[in-house]
């Protein structure tokens, strides 16, 4: 008896160590911020914005205050800052020495094309200099098509952050572009046309800006 109670105590403690290990994870910190932006209601918007190295910004935020601001140098290229907001505190991509203050100088916001299951099809972009095929399925699921350049990932269909969708990447063997795993935001607007799709996305390191066309 003295045996079997020694071997279900051990069992026990086992468990507990396991469980504990668990919740260690779980109330793991998030990343420390590296940048402060304004808190912005829920809402897509295009604007100007000061404290950073690029002025034009894009900004998509959904109902928990949570989003992205993308910065190009002019409304018309691609984003090259990414911040991941979190009302008001966020992490800039690519990180830098210092900590940046953004200010939005002036906005006003933009009403965004409807993306759900009837974007389905095929695109094409270019991702690193290399052109990309695409397909998107009626449930967001992104397949790699036959050119070299691979782009995969899903479209978050259910999600919005003031109409764009929210985002995943797979990118491999598409030159200038760093193979890997991103996330992001997709997005329909009247602004990209001729494109179909705009997907702006990092990877914690650099960020891609992605313009696709059917």
């Amino acid at each position: 008896m003295t045996s079997s109670k020694t071997t279900l105590c051990a069992a026990a403690l086992a468990v507990f160590a396991l469980a504990g290990c668990g919740n260690n994870a779980s109330e793991a910190p998030a990343p420390a911020p590296t940048s402060a932006v304004p808190v912005l209601a829920e809402g897509a918007l295009l604007g100007y914005a000061g404290g950073d190295t690029a002025p034009a910004a894009s900004a998509f935020i959904n109902k928990e205050g949570k989003g992205y601001i993308a910065l190009s140098a002019d409304g018309d290229g691609g984003a090259s800052v990414l911040h991941v907001t979190d009302n008001g505190k966020a992490r800039r991509v690519p990180g830098g020495a210092a900590f940046v203050t953004l200010a939005m100088e002036r906005s006003q916001p933009v009403t965004l094309l409807a993306l759900d299951a009837k974007a389905a099809g095929s695109y094409t972009a270019m991702v690193g200099g290399k052109p990309a095929s695409f397909t998107l399925a009626a449930d967001g699921t992104l397949s790699a098509g036959a050119s070299d350049c691979k782009l995969s990932g899903k479209v978050d269909f259910n999600s919005s952050y003031g109409g764009a969708r929210g985002v995943t990447l797979n990118v491999s063997a598409c030159g200038s572009v760093a193979a890997g795993s991103y996330s992001g935001v997709a997005l329909a607007s009247n602004e990209i046309a001729p494109a179909a799709l705009q997907l702006i996305a990092e990877n914690g390191s650099s960020v891609i800006d992605l313009l696709a066309y059917r």
